[in-house]
């Protein structure tokens, strides 16, 4: 077998450098994009784990009149569970009701009610939701703290 000539083998060592070049630049592109693709959507994940726990309500303002409150719960179970407890003083029982959870924006909440246990129309009196859903805007969340804002109304939760 003849050795190849001295130009053929800068030929082919030319060839092998401009295909590995391509290789690490594609390489290097992918993962560029996963870490783009990862810091977009880590801000939404970040706000659905924060929110998974036991929350109590504490106050409600609106319109700079502070309402206290102790006897209302939102539970976040998962990504996208979630239950409304209530706690009856003068019976001493609670009243809850399951629903969904969803983000359709990076600081808003979306929950909607269902009719388990009971038909929602039987529970939104013991509440001041108008409908079975309702979508809140995240103003603050802390491992303690937590700040929603819906209808002209804020309302301040710490964690359970």
């Amino acid at each position: 077998m003849r050795k190849p000539s001295h130009t053929q083998q800068n030929k082919i060592i030319r060839q092998h450098l401009r295909l590995y070049g391509m290789k690490t630049k594609g390489f290097w592109i992918i993962v560029v994009c996963v870490c783009i693709l990862s810091t977009l959507t880590a801000c939404q994940k970040e706000l659905s784990w924060q929110l998974q726990g036991k929350w109590q309500l504490k106050t409600i303002e609106q319109s700079g009149h502070v309402s206290n409150v102790d006897t209302v719960w939102y539970n976040f179970q998962s990504k996208a569970l979630f239950m409304y407890q209530i706690y009856h003083t003068d019976k001493d029982s609670f009243s809850h009701m399951y629903g969904y959870k969803s983000q359709p924006e990076e600081n808003k909440i979306h929950l909607e009610l269902t009719s388990y246990p009971r038909p929602v129309s039987e529970f939104l009196p013991l509440t001041d939701w108008e409908d079975r859903s309702r979508t809140f805007t995240v103003e603050k969340i802390s491992s303690k703290r937590l700040v929603l804002y819906s209808d002209n109304k804020t309302y301040e939760f710490i964690r359970f």
